[in-house]
């Protein structure tokens, strides 16, 4: 029983932290730059990006078939 409890706690834990380490996009593009690429590229192939669209209340989202992405330095 302790084992399953401390089991649980380390996976709540771990499941919190691996939500922190991805950053929610869509309101991260309000002050940094994003970019839409397509959302299946085959490599090498980059595709070619779309401009980003902008919600009502500020967030971004890009059109079907793209996804949001930090531009590559």
């Amino acid at each position: 029983m302790r084992r399953t409890a401390l089991l649980t706690t380390a996976l709540v834990f771990l499941a919190g932290c691996a939500l922190e380490e991805k950053p929610e996009l869509a309101l991260a593009c309000q002050t940094q730059a994003c970019v839409c690429l397509p959302a299946q590229v085959s490599y090498p192939l980059k595709g070619k990006s779309a401009p980003v669209q902008w919600k009502t209340n500020g967030d971004a989202y890009c059109l079907e078939g793209y996804v949001l992405r930090r531009p590559e330095k």
